[in-house]
């Protein structure tokens, strides 16, 4: 039975220059209850991802919420569940990198596991309001995060201005992260894709004139239940794709290369913003 490999990036920066937007040195404490669905890597991650959310909520003065999703799979790692956290895309600060390791104590008060932790981090004021996106993963043409074995999977993306954007796949099983656009032609240099404000398009399909594919994207799964999830990275700035190796069937990067990469760009980039889409593939 596969169990789920989790790894929280760390990465230390003690001197960099960032941005020009406010950026300052915050600190968060959070005691995270953890349900008896979820496995202690799954915890930690949560908990760390909450201290972090208090720090930046207690330093710009904004409520942080979350969205959570809980996946019942013999997969998985304790009483065969995944359990999914994630930060809303509505927050008006964004943490940019730890500046310590994260201290974890681990207690239990009447049977329940707490995890005590304290972050120290750099992180940004959102001053300016972002460009608004519409995106939406669509099965079969329907917007769906849950997709049987051999659906069609696209991607439906707007734009309220110019940008530059590109679309991951995220597999914490596989440690890898997978480039599904822009998509690996000749004419891709290494760059996010230019979209133009105010129009639509579908990516990862044959609607989209520049899919050099000549069938659409198919999801499959060899397990009873799959969870991946689609990152789709969107700036003002044109930006440079992280180095990657020749895969299978598209580019891919290891996770913690990725997401170093990611990070780097956020330092840098007070346009730029992400959205994670948890999608679940079934037999």
């Amino acid at each position: 039975m596969n169990k789920l490999k989790i790894t929280i990036l760390i990465v230390l920066l003690p001197s960099i220059m960032f941005a020009a937007e406010r950026v300052v040195n915050v600190c968060g404490e959070a005691d995270y209850y953890v349900p008896e669905s979820m496995s202690l890597a799954q915890a930690k991650i949560a908990a760390v991802n909450m201290a972090r959310n208090n720090a930046i909520e207690k330093e710009f003065g904004i409520q942080v919420s979350s969205k959570q999703q809980l996946i019942s799979t013999e997969r998985g790692v304790d009483n065969d569940s995944f359990y999914f956290s994630q930060s809303s895309s509505e927050l008006k600060g964004v943490w940019l990198a730890d500046t310590k390791e994260p201290i974890m104590d681990i207690n239990y008060k009447d049977g329940e596991m707490i995890i005590h932790v304290s972050v120290c981090g750099k992180a940004r004021e959102q001053k300016t309001s972002k460009a608004e996106l519409v995106i939406d993963v669509l099965r079969n043409g329907q917007k769906a995060t849950e997709f049987v074995d051999g659906d069609k999977m696209s991607l439906r993306f707007k734009s309220s201005v110019k940008g530059y954007v590109a679309v991951f796949v995220v597999d914490a099983d596989k440690q890898k992260v997978y480039c599904m656009m822009p998509y690996d032609t000749e004419e891709n240099k290494g760059y996010a894709r230019e979209v133009r404000n105010n129009k639509d398009y579908v990516f990862l399909s044959t609607q989209d004139p520049e899919y050099p594919y000549g069938e659409e994207t198919i999801l499959v799964t060899e397990s009873k239940i799959e969870t991946n999830t689609l990152l789709v990275v969107f700036s003002e700035k044109q930006f440079r794709l992280s180095l990657n190796n020749k895969g299978e069937y598209v580019p891919e990067v290891e996770l913690n290369k990725f997401y170093k990469w990611l990070q780097g760009l956020r330092i840098f980039d007070e346009t730029m913003q992400t959205q994670d889409i948890i999608l679940t593939i079934k037999k």
